[in-house]
């Protein structure tokens, strides 16, 4: 058997969840580091907020039930944090954190778009 799983056959929170950890760990490296209260509020803020999004689409799952709301949603802070750390990249040419940031976040948003438009099934029955 196959172990191996593109992304195209992985739920969407098996990659919010490892991507909000990102965040809020690089907001709170922008706050150890720079002092800066804005990257704890924002990468933390995100970061908080992708995770919670995918427990809740996780719980979801388990339940059966839709977790499309939270793909739409978790799209949604993922194009925030693209346009935002986009413009600070183009402003600045900082490689990191904007750019890496912005690179990581735009392979998000098009992982969840694709996700949005090609759902992955609910979780089925177990056969026991």
């Amino acid at each position: 058997e196959n172990l191996r799983k593109s992304p195209g056959t992985m739920y969407a929170f098996c990659f919010t969840i490892p991507y909000g950890f990102i965040l809020a760990l690089g907001g709170f490296v922008g706050f150890v580091v720079k002092g800066s209260k804005m990257s704890l509020l924002a990468g933390g803020g995100s970061g908080a907020a992708m995770m919670i999004l995918g427990t809740l689409s996780i719980s979801n799952y388990n339940k059966k039930k839709s977790y499309f709301m939270y793909n739409f949603l978790s799209f949604g802070v993922t194009t925030y944090v693209s346009v935002a750390m986009g413009f600070r990249f183009f402003k600045t040419r900082d490689i990191f954190p904007a750019g890496m940031t912005f690179l990581l976040s735009i392979a998000m948003d098009t992982f969840l778009a694709y996700r949005l438009a090609v759902p992955m099934p609910p979780k089925k029955e177990s056969a026991d």
